[in-house]
């Protein structure tokens, strides 16, 4: 069944609305992943177009719910970087940070980056070079994280872990500058290319809104969540509109409550085994 791009964005809009109770996007063959380093950004933005060519011509006869897009992702570095984290380059999987710092004195040194002035332009400025050569389509939107895992990529993992025992103060501070910046970069992707979008994972249309990950949530407890995530996470729904996707590859069941209850939740995505994925649909529903 032949479709046009308006009638899927309507199925989507439906599903949130409860309208309609399934999705469905199915993956297509897109050759040999081509993942992003220094010195091979012409082969990854090739690639990235020829993804989308193949969304194309697959919209023609697959009847799924996708909408093709350009991806601009370019990693979960993204936000860390801008903060001073240095990024690793694996070339056979994407990028990602290591530690910008260790101790709590250390993550009160950390200047807000000047969006104008960060790394995080380079991600608009190169969003910007993909919309150029296919105007119109929809982009993905980065891979956002959640202020409480940028945190943790920012500040080294065990030591953050602990500041949010011993220096509670300090991860808020960090956590509160992460969400500011989050919010400008946000403001002037939209303003660049629109509020419709794709999520980062898994690729769905989103008409409002924002989506991000919420991995570190497994690693603690339900209190910790309510008290250091849950608000940043409710400021930026709110912020843009009050809607929000979340995707969560975390063990996380002790925190399913939380997030059933997060205001404004039109999408959960959880990466787990069959069992937990079938228990999950059963639980949300209600």
């Amino acid at each position: 069944m032949n479709m046009s791009i308006n009638e899927r964005k309507q199925r989507w809009c439906d599903f949130y609305k409860g309208a309609r109770r399934s999705v469905v996007l199915i993956e297509m063959d897109c050759g040999k992943q081509i993942y992003p380093t220094p010195d091979n950004m012409d082969k990854f933005f090739e690639y990235v177009l020829h993804r989308y060519h193949v969304q194309a011509d697959c919209f023609e006869w697959l009847d799924d719910d996708r909408v093709p897009c350009i991806s601009a992702t370019q990693g979960t570095d993204v936000f860390a970087h801008a903060f001073g984290s240095p990024v690793v380059y694996p070339g056979n999987y994407p990028p990602f940070a290591r530690p910008a710092v260790f101790t709590a004195a250390e993550a009160a040194k950390l200047k807000k980056p000047k969006l104008e002035n960060s790394t995080l332009m380079e991600v608009i400025e190169y969003g910007y070079k993909l919309r150029k050569s296919a105007p119109g389509m929809l982009m993905k939107l980065p891979d956002i994280q959640s202020p409480l895992d940028i945190a943790a990529l920012v500040w080294e993992k065990e030591n953050f872990f602990i500041a949010l025992y011993d220096d509670p103060d300090a991860v808020k501070d960090l956590m509160a500058v992460i969400t500011e910046v989050l919010t400008e970069f946000l403001e002037l992707w939209f303003k660049t290319f629109g509020n419709e979008f794709i999520a980062h994972y898994p690729d769905y249309y989103m008409p409002y809104g924002i989506t991000l990950s919420e991995d570190e949530i497994g690693s603690i407890n339900c209190e910790q969540f309510k008290e250091f995530s849950v608000p940043e996470i409710c400021k930026l729904a709110g912020h843009f509109g009050g809607q929000i996707g979340i995707h969560c590859c975390a063990n996380a069941k002790h925190q399913w409550s939380i997030l059933k209850n997060i205001p404004g939740l039109v999408m959960l995505n959880l990466v787990q085994p069959d069992d937990v994925i079938k228990e999950a649909s059963s639980y949300f529903r209600l």
